[in-house]
């Protein structure tokens, strides 16, 4: 199964570009919904389309929001796009299954 990454609003549509260029799947949540989406329905529009989320909103680790779609997680905020995606890429190497993956995969710990 190939990675499909749905980059959350509170990361720059700049990370959906770069992931692209890396080979992998990847749409903006202002691309695939639209501004100001509540996270439930980006958690369904995930499960319904294979995706994985990018987040930097720590609401994605109640069970209840995200459900059963895998997380991406990042906490620092002044990360840059490009090692935010370099960090999804790893992921993606290491881990090629997205059914694989932990509930929660810290990206932090991927640099």
């Amino acid at each position: 199964m190939e990675y499909r990454v749905l980059v959350d609003e509170n990361t720059s549509p700049r990370v959906a570009e770069t992931l692209r260029g890396k080979g992998i799947a990847a749409d903006h949540v202002h691309e695939a919904l639209s501004e100001g989406v509540d996270d439930e329905s980006i958690a369904a529009f995930a499960r319904q389309g294979g995706y994985v989320v990018l987040t930097h909103d720590t609401d994605f680790f109640d069970a209840e929001t995200r459900g059963d779609v895998p997380v991406l997680y990042y906490a620092d905020d002044t990360m840059d796009t490009y090692a935010i995606a370099d960090r999804v890429a790893a992921v993606t190497e290491l881990v090629p299954e997205p059914t694989d993956l932990p509930p929660i995969v810290n990206l932090n710990e991927w640099g």
